[in-house]
């Protein structure tokens, strides 16, 4: 590739990340504790889109792929914590129990913070065409917003979204002590 085709075409790169960057550090943000590993997060963001580019490979579907990378920044920062374990993790941003139905009962912070982090372990286990839509509809996304975003129909998103509030509820359920006692 000549130099004027790379800087070309670093040039189109940069509007197409100037174009979705307020969505980007959005979903960075919803993800990330603080502003300064948000800025981390998305600077990381920014290098491995850059580096899949600068590779010559295309994408089909740019503003999916570039949130689903942004997705996937945010997961590395939080293994990354956890395994150096000197930072909080809070799981706060990944969990709204109210979006699942409402139904649990929490009573203090502590329980509520171990049964966070089991549903977020649930998650990050299931097919990304679950998670992706569950993450994007936890985060506040309107069906029609995740089908934009995602690129895929709404009655997709209606589909995969009920699938993934039922694999909660499923867990949910098995770890009720009401739930056991209809079993026996």
């Amino acid at each position: 590739m000549s130099d004027e085709a790379q800087g070309r075409g670093d040039e189109e790169l940069m509007v197409l990340i100037d174009e979705h960057e307020p969505l980007l550090r959005h979903i960075i943000g919803l993800g990330v504790p603080n502003l300064i590993d948000v800025d981390d997060v998305f600077q990381e963001t920014l290098l491995a889109i850059l580096e899949h580019f600068r590779t010559g490979k295309s994408v089909k579907y740019p503003k999916a792929w570039m949130v689903k990378v942004a997705k996937s920044k945010c997961i590395d920062f939080h293994r990354r914590q956890e395994k150096d374990g000197h930072k909080e993790v809070s799981l706060a941003p990944f969990i709204n129990t109210a979006a699942f139905g409402g139904g649990v009962s929490i009573a203090d912070e502590q329980h509520q913070a171990v049964v966070a982090k089991e549903i977020r372990n649930l998650i990050v286990k299931m097919k990304s065409i679950y998670r992706d839509v569950g993450e994007l509809h936890i985060q506040g996304y309107t069906d029609r917003e995740i089908s934009n975003i995602l690129e895929i129909a709404e009655g997709t998103v209606k589909s995969r979204l009920r699938k993934f509030r039922q694999l909660i509820r499923v867990y949910l359920e098995m770890d009720t002590p009401a739930s056991k006692k209809k079993k026996a």
